[in-house]
């Protein structure tokens, strides 16, 4: 029996059927950033990001696709010089092993059934919608999650469960601790645009990350506002992606990588979010 020939496009076209490339942010830089869509797939490996050491663990175990949520750059490049960047580096090290670099962003944020609803999950939300609709005829798709807790915590408490979740270092949060916490907004990496919407809907806390000082002052002391760390809000994407190609792929082998890359440490024990 002829063995079926699945190649870097059969893996495209895969996951932009789950997450097209069009809902991507205008900045963004998704789909194959580097290689070729004839090669024949040996073996996918999936990470949060693209690092030297993700490369090398491709290489490693006969991997010739990294599929990662963050890509290695936006915007263009003028030039592919080893000694300018490590970026640069990364690509070259990449194009030399053959090893296919394909990225899934913010397509993958917007859609109903991605990161954000990976996250709602991580903390058993129920009755989740989208935050911030695109468009009123789109309702599933655009910008950060809401939902509901079975039963409603303390805000104490909600923090506990939020650090235990999501296997936090340290959380920086601002707004009142004297009321309960129901409804919840989510959103995986920065989602600060998002405060005001999560206001709007009358959230009583907003969990996601990269939020600066001033920003803070926007929750007016109406909503618990909570910055988790950019990687700890996004860390279980890697899970959902993982999942969704072995569902559709049998194959080669789909591996979750096993470089930690969270480049954020917690003093003063120099610890990590994740144990």
């Amino acid at each position: 029996m002829e063995t079926v020939r699945i190649t870097v496009k059969d893996i495209a076209r895969q996951l932009h059927s789950w997450a097209p490339a069009h809902l991507a942010e205008s900045y963004d830089n998704v789909g194959l950033l580097a290689g070729s869509y004839s090669d024949q797939v040996s073996g996918v490996l999936v990470n949060l990001d693209m690092t030297e050491a993700v490369v090398e663990e491709a290489i490693r175990k006969n991997c010739n696709v990294i599929v990662a949520h963050h890509p290695i750059w936006f915007g263009g490049k003028k030039r592919l010089v080893e000694e300018d960047s490590y970026v640069s580096r990364i690509i070259i090290k990449a194009i030399r092993h053959r090893v296919n670099l394909f990225a899934i962003h913010t397509n993958l944020d917007n859609v109903r059934h991605g990161v954000n609803q990976k996250m709602a999950d991580t903390l058993g939300l129920i009755h989740t919608g989208i935050l911030l609709p695109r468009q009123a005829d789109l309702p599933d798709v655009g910008s950060g999650m809401i939902g509901t807790l079975q039963q409603p915590l303390s805000a104490e408490a909600f923090l506990e469960v939020v650090a235990k979740a999501f296997r936090c270092g340290g959380i920086r949060y601002a707004g009142p601790l004297h009321r309960p916490v129901q409804k919840v907004a989510i959103c995986g990496g920065s989602g600060s645009f998002l405060i005001q919407a999560a206001l709007d809907a009358q959230a009583d806390a907003f969990v996601t990350g990269d939020i600066t000082y001033h920003k803070f002052f926007d929750q007016e002391d109406r909503m618990l506002l909570m910055d988790i760390g950019h990687y700890e809000s996004e860390q279980f994407t890697s899970q959902l992606i993982e999942a969704y190609l072995s569902e559709n792929f049998s194959t080669f082998a789909v591996h979750l990588s096993e470089v930690y890359t969270n480049p954020v440490r917690y003093y003063p024990d120099g610890r990590s979010g994740v144990s």
